[in-house]
């Protein structure tokens, strides 16, 4: 079989199962773009793989080209979440960037964190305890709780949201009482 005979066979075989291999992968990736990359990929290196060697089972290549290109991309988003958590739950105060409890001292602030925490449910505050109190690593957490890296993320992520709208309502709450005071303090003297 000569070489654009070869390249031939895996065109025509990539047409005919390229609506299937597509259903497969959108099964694993959310996004299109995804979907068209890693489908893209996969006939890519297919067809380079053809011209360095012969493949006897081209359909099967398809499938198994696309299954690792899946794998790899479903490890990258992973990778991305899990740093893009650890870098946000390194805050020591979720509230911190936009100062809403620079009046509070650390004690305070601690104290507050931890009734925030006491709000949640036990499994999300088992897992924002250990990240925010103990400075857990995501990953150990997951074997600490012998959870899933995703559960562990979801559970993280909800609690550092709860935690810190707990603790800016708090001082909000704090703030307008304070208000409130100082203007009636203000209105008895002018009396």
């Amino acid at each position: 079989m000569s070489n654009s005979e070869k390249s031939e066979s895996v065109i025509s075989v990539y047409a005919e199962c390229k609506y299937s291999l597509r259903k497969m992968i959108s099964k694993y990736l959310n996004r299109a773009s995804d979907v068209e990359d890693v489908l893209q990929e996969t006939f890519t290196r297919t067809f380079a793989a053809d011209k360095k060697k012969s493949i006897d089972f081209p359909k099967l290549y398809l499938f198994k080209t696309a299954k690792h290109l899946v794998y790899n991309e479903n490890i990258n988003i992973t990778n991305t979440l899990t740093e893009y958590l650890d870098d946000f739950a390194s805050f020591k105060n979720p509230s911190k960037s936009e100062n809403p409890l620079d009046l509070l001292t650390e004690d305070e602030e601690r104290a507050l964190l931890q009734q925030a925490m006491a709000t949640l449910p036990e499994q999300c505050r088992r897992v924002t305890h250990l990240r925010l109190t103990e400075h857990f690593a995501v990953k150990d957490i997951a074997v600490e709780l012998n959870l899933s890296l995703s559960t562990v993320e979801k559970h993280l992520a909800k609690g550092i949201e709860r935690c810190d709208r707990y603790m800016r309502e708090f001082v909000n709450e704090y703030q307008s009482q304070e208000f409130q005071e100082s203007q009636l303090h203000g209105k008895r003297e002018s009396c």
